[in-house]
C-alpha cells in the first residue's frame, strides 16, 4: 500500500510490510490489474485555490473515480488525497476506467480542472487479507509515476492482456524505472475525443510486436519475476 504522505498519497513510495498476521493459508496467486492515479502539482493546486476551494476539487476527483471505477469492476484499495489505487479482475475494464476517468477530468470547468497521471499493469501477484503483495504492485505504482500529465501509460504485459482492443496506440517505449533493474516496455494509450472518436498515434511496428512477445517470455523464464516485495492494501484493512 502506498504510504501516506502530507496532503495526499505518493504511489512512487508504494512498500509496506505484510501482515503478520496472515497465514500461509490465507495466501494465493492470482492475476489481477492494478491501475495507480494520482494528481499533478497538488501542492500548487491548493497553493493557488486555498484549502476549502482545493478540498472540493480533489473531492470531485475522488467523485470521477468512484464513478467511473463501479461500472468496470474495480475494487477500491486506497482513496486519499492526490492519490488513488484500483484493482480489476480483468484488464480491459481497466483501461476503460482510466479512460472514463481522464474524460470526465476535461470536462469540469477550467478553474478547477486537474490534470492527472495514470498507469495501468496486470500480472499476477499475491492476494492476502489486507490487500495484494509483489513485485508487479511495485511495477504498477512505478509505470503511474512515470506517466506524463493527462496521460495513460501501461505495461507490456498489460496491452497483451488486452483482447479485441479498438483504439490505436502508440509504438511504445522502453524506460528505466526507480527501482526495477530491467527496462520496462510502456505505451501510451490515447483517450482524448476528437469528432467522435479518438486521437490516433502511431500504430506499434512489428519490431515492437515482437518486443512484446520477447518480454512476455522472459518474465516467464524468470523464477523471480513474482518474488513478493510490495503490499497494495485495501482501506478497510488499514
Amino acid at each position: 500500500m502506498p504510504v501516506a504522505h502530507g496532503s495526499g498519497m505518493r504511489s512512487e513510495d508504494p512498500t509496506q510490510r505484510p501482515d503478520p498476521g496472515t497465514g500461509d493459508a490465507a495466501q494465493r496467486e492470482v492475476e489481477i490489474t492494478l491501475l495507480f492515479c494520482d494528481v499533478v502539482r497538488s501542492t500548487e493546486l491548493t497553493r493557488r485555490l486555498g484549502d476549502r476551494a482545493a478540498y472540493r476539487v480533489i473531492r470531485s476527483f475522488h467523485d470521477v473515480v468512484l464513478r467511473a471505477c463501479a461500472p468496470a469492476g474495480g475494487e477500491e484499495l486506497e482513496l486519499r488525497g492526490d492519490g488513488v489505487l484500483l484493482a480489476f479482475e480483468k484488464p480491459k475494464p481497466a483501461l476503460a476506467c482510466a479512460i472514463e476517468i481522464q474524460q470526465r477530468l476535461v470536462e469540469a470547468p477550467r478553474s478547477r480542472r486537474i490534470n492527472v497521471r495514470i498507469g495501468i499493469h496486470s500480472g499476477p501477484a499475491l492476494s492476502v487479507a489486507s490487500g495484494y503483495f509483489g513485485a508487479n504492485v511495485i511495477l504498477s505504482a512505478r509505470i503511474a509515476a512515470a506517466a506524463a500529465p493527462g496521460q495513460i501509460l501501461v505495461s507490456a504485459a498489460h496491452l497483451q492482456r488486452l483482447e479485441n482492443l479498438e483504439l490505436p496506440i502508440d509504438a511504445g517505449r522502453w524506460l528505466t524505472l526507480k527501482g526495477i533493474p530491467e527496462p520496462s516496455l510502456v505505451f501510451s494509450m490515447p483517450w482524448r475525443a476528437k469528432r467522435g472518436g479518438v486521437v490516433e498515434p502511431p500504430c506499434p511496428s512489428l519490431a515492437h510486436e515482437a518486443f512484446l512477445v520477447t518480454l512476455e517470455r522472459a518474465r516467464e523464464s524468470d523464477p523471480d519475476a513474482t518474488e513478493p516485495s510490495c503490499m497494495l492494501g485495501r482501506r478497510s484493512a488499514v
